[in-house]
């Protein structure tokens, strides 16, 4: 890292430390007590905790009212997590977390339940253990979870190193569970990973800014490609949903000689954030993105494009413009609350419009899929879902006459080594116009 993002990341934090003591070095207890609603507030608690029928969890209900605070502003920005579920996001912001050591995903993305086994790392507990991908979460010590959301079992899954999780799996094609212990182990979570294509091609891919560590991955990543010969660059960003503004900065101004790269907006004041070092990589490259892409995703995206560093090619992206600060709390867990607007080196304001790529190809390895629910059906009756004409499963209605139904997908290919990454070129209609189109670019150049 040069010397001068040393210095971006050091005002960052102090300006964000500055803000943060700025506001609560005002009295709120007085201003909250003087509301009326706030007094309310109060004696609701008093009351409850003093004259309700049974004892009361003091703590549970003041997050109650936190969360409830927080959904009247009916912001998706803007959360609050408990102590567990913030120690768990700082822990993975560190870039390792003690777990199993696999990647976990939700078959059915209505609940977010039926959680599946979608890679898992070599030599990783879950690997030693014999835990294969597509086994599905049944058991986790002893209790089910098969309708468990995803976050649920991510939080049941890790655990302290050397301690043991008992699982019960069900794997496909084999009848009855299959069981493993696990003894959990300090897990690296590897979020950059390349690969070389043919006419040194090289392929680079980002999971997340939400690691402090992806700048200094994708470094080491370039660096093992440079060493291997690339003459070009694929960056695909594709499902990355953003994360650290700084690590989406620092990846935008690698390959970046000159140059705004973001603008911030907090209550109406505009201002720079961050602009190229001459330090660069000027490899000929192109970008690729898909509606999932978000928030840093898109910074790096607009910055490239802005810039006329790179073609972007894909889809639309998500359109995340804006940006969270965390507030740390008294009990341990962290308010995650929208305080500024980024804008594109042209300070173009992409929240809710999304990065239009210059080359648009729908990503057709994101299967469509169908879930619905129904209810009034007779107890124990089999129901057989049909689209146009052809039946695509069936759904068994349960004791209150309810039922359910969700598409599982095939998974494309996955590496059990972090950070080697595995292209699926024949079933990838973006990637295969991002190699033409970057091949025409190098011809061209020529």
């Amino acid at each position: 890292m040069t010397r001068k993002w040393w210095l971006i990341t050091l005002i960052a934090v102090v300006l964000g430390a500055v803000v943060v003591n700025a506001q609560f070095s005002r009295d709120f207890s007085q201003e909250f007590l003087s509301s009326p609603a706030g007094q309310a507030l109060v004696q609701v608690y008093g009351a409850l905790t003093s004259n309700y029928l049974t004892d009361i969890d003091s703590d549970a209900i003041i997050e109650g009212a936190i969360r409830g605070m927080l959904e009247a502003l009916d912001d998706p920005y803007t959360s609050y997590s408990d102590p567990e579920a913030a120690a768990r996001a700082n822990q993975d912001r560190l870039g390792e977390f003690e777990g199993i050591g696999a990647t976990l995903q939700a078959r059915n993305r209505a609940t977010q339940t039926t959680v599946e086994v979608v890679n898992v790392f070599r030599d990783s507990p879950a690997w030693q253990a014999g835990i294969q991908r597509g086994d599905i979460f049944v058991e986790i010590d002893g209790q089910n979870v098969e309708q468990t959301p995803i976050n649920e079992i991510v939080r049941m899954v890790r655990g302290p190193r050397g301690t043991v999780v008992e699982l019960g799996m069900l794997r496909p094609g084999v009848e009855g569970l299959v069981r493993f212990s696990v003894v959990r182990d300090t897990i690296n979570i590897i979020s950059a990973e390349s690969t070389v294509l043919a006419d040194n091609v090289g392929y680079l891919r980002l999971t997340t800014f939400a690691n402090q560590r992806v700048y200094d991955q994708m470094r080491e990543q370039l660096t093992a490609l440079q060493a291997q010969g690339i003459s070009s660059l694929i960056l695909d960003l594709r499902d990355n949903g953003g994360g650290l503004l700084n690590q989406g900065v620092m990846v935008a101004d690698t390959f970046l000689a000159e140059g705004d790269i973001v603008f911030q907006r907090a209550r109406g004041v505009t201002q720079r954030f961050a602009f190229a070092s001459p330090e660069w990589i000027d490899l000929p490259m192109v970008v690729l993105v898909n509606r999932n892409s978000a928030s840093a995703s898109e910074i790096v995206a607009g910055a490239l494009q802005d810039n006329q560093r790179a073609l972007v090619i894909g889809e639309e992206t998500f359109g995340k413009g804006v940006g969270q600060s965390v507030v740390s709390l008294a009990n341990g867990g962290q308010l995650t609350y929208l305080s500024f607007e980024w804008l594109t080196p042209s300070r173009r304001s992409i929240n809710q419009q999304g990065i239009a790529p210059d080359v648009q190809v729908k990503d057709t390895r994101l299967s469509e899929v169908i879930t619905l629910e129904g209810r009034g059906a007779t107890p124990g009756a089999e129901i057989e879902i049909r689209v146009g004409g052809e039946v695509i499963g069936t759904s068994v209605v349960d004791e209150q006459g309810e039922f359910s139904f969700f598409q599982s997908v095939p998974r494309g290919p996955a590496s059990d080594v972090q950070g080697q990454a595995i292209v699926d070129l024949e079933n990838d209609p973006v990637l295969q116009v991002a190699i033409d189109t970057l091949l025409g670019v190098v011809a061209q150049s020529r």
